[in-house]
């Protein structure tokens, strides 16, 4: 017994299959390909519209520009990195940092546990705000456990209730 088959695959189909096997490589990649004879039977390349590529290619519109602080200490930024896989001077496997946005200056400290943050959060506030004579407004952070797990609230209620 034998079997003929006939091929109606058209030029669209097979130059859209090896668009997709290859990465979803230009049109004058392919043609340069089926050239050189890499590509088989191809002879003829003819790409239709790929909707991957059309989104891939699509941009969105950009972000608004986000609103700065406009004095000092309005707003200030606090982020923990750690634990470090080597330890660093004085047994510190841990930083915290400090960046106020009017100014954009950073404040590093180093720490050896992920729990003395509030102690390192309350030696910056006392230290910026006798420097600046000005109290601090916004503290934002990614709400990591070093302040949420902590007394910062606490800390924070009783300054408030001092007027300090």
């Amino acid at each position: 017994m034998c079997f003929y088959v006939s091929s109606s695959i058209n030029v669209h189909d097979i130059s859209a299959l090896w668009h997709a096997r290859l990465g979803h490589i230009g049109q004058e990649r392919i043609t340069r390909l089926a050239r050189e004879g890499l590509l088989g039977s191809l002879a003829k390349v003819n790409l239709p519209t790929c909707e991957p590529c059309m989104a891939g290619k699509a941009c969105r519109k950009p972000f608004g520009k986000a609103k700065r602080a406009t004095h000092p200490l309005e707003l200030v930024h606090s982020d923990i990195c750690g634990p470090m896989n080597v330890r660093a001077r004085h047994g510190a496997f841990y930083f915290l940092t400090f960046i106020n946005d009017y100014s954009r200056y950073g404040s590093v400290y180093l720490l050896s546990h992920r729990s003395k943050a509030l102690d390192c959060f309350k030696r910056f506030l006392a230290e910026v705000e006798n420097q600046r004579e000005v109290n601090l407004k916004v503290f934002r952070t990614d709400r990591g456990r070093e302040y949420l797990l902590s007394n910062l609230s606490k800390f924070v209620r009783i300054k408030e209730s001092y007027g300090n």
